[in-house]
């Protein structure tokens, strides 16, 4: 009895078969190239990119220290005189161009300054200082006869302040009687101008005149509103000067009210004149008879 044959064997000339994994069949491509190789750069291409990089620093700080030495940071002036402001700005390299301003700080003192403070800046360049040039003057402009507000208004727009006060006198209420200092008086702008308005009252407080030169005592009368009576008599006191008035100070009396102001005229002048007469006696005789005449 013959055994029976063996199984045929697997075809070696198949190429797209490989192992004997359990009947599974896998393609092989033995046509496919192989891997690429890399290859490492070369050594004078490192090279240079290490010098470029080195030049490159090189450059930055070069750059950077050129820069610094072109530029400055700007100082501060603003507070200092201008000489002070003038010696800071020189020591750091730069000038200063001077603007003057009107200012509320002392004449001569930096306000303020462009740029600021901080700011780079080439050495040899310019720093714009404005200096104080002292408050402003302005004239006062004349209030009388206007309204309380009007009169304030006016001030206003001159850079002064107006400080309102009633006073007694017979002009319309709220009308200005009188101000302080008078009108065409400069003053720096924020000043006070004192303003005296009418309270309408009917009466009016004499004014006391007593001692005052007659002008000055004539202007006082009159600015009250009340009509002054000027009389002229002897006195030691200085020429012109008064030495006495009627009302009283302070008395309330009606508005365009008469006030006599008695002004020195100077000490009685004295004129001596001498009369002859005759007179029948025993024997006829002159006499000499003297008459004193004061004259104010």
């Amino acid at each position: 009895m013959t055994a029976p044959p063996p199984p045929p064997p697997d075809d070696p000339a198949d190429p797209t078969l490989v192992g004997p994994a359990a009947g599974r069949r896998v393609a092989v491509d033995e046509d496919a190239p192989p891997p690429p190789v890399v290859r490492p750069y070369p050594w004078w291409l490192w090279l240079l990119v290490v010098l470029f990089l080195a030049a490159a620093i090189v450059f930055l700080v070069l750059w950077l220290m050129e820069r610094n030495d072109k530029g400055k940071d700007v100082p501060s002036v603003v507070g200092l005189t201008l000489a002070e402001a003038q010696d800071r700005a020189a020591a750091r390299g730069f000038t200063l161009k001077i603007v003057r301003r009107p200012a509320g700080a002392p004449p001569g003192r930096v306000v303020d300054q462009a740029p600021q403070s901080g700011a780079d800046l080439e050495k040899g360049s310019q720093v714009m200082a404005v200096v104080s040039a002292g408050r402003q003057l302005v004239a006062v402009p004349d209030l009388v006869g206007s309204t309380a507000d009007a009169a304030e208004q006016l001030l206003a727009s001159q850079g002064l302040k107006a400080n309102r006060k009633t006073v007694d006198s017979p002009k319309q209420k709220g009308i200005v009687v009188a101000q302080d200092p008078a009108d065409g008086t400069r003053l720096p702008k924020g000043s006070t101008v004192g303003v005296s308005v009418s309270n309408g009252a009917g009466e009016i407080k004499v004014p006391a005149v007593q001692g005052m030169s007659q002008a000055d005592a004539v202007k006082a009368v009159v600015d009250a509103g009340l009509v002054p009576v000027v009389i002229q008599v002897p006195s030691q006191e200085g020429k012109g000067t008064v030495i006495a008035q009627d009302p009283a100070a302070d008395q309330p009396v009606a508005p365009q009210a008469k006030v006599r102001i008695n002004v020195s005229g100077g000490p009685a002048a004295t004129k001596t004149t001498t009369v002859t007469t005759s007179q029948t006696t025993t024997q006829t005789t002159r006499t000499a008879t003297t008459v004193t005449t004061t004259t104010p």
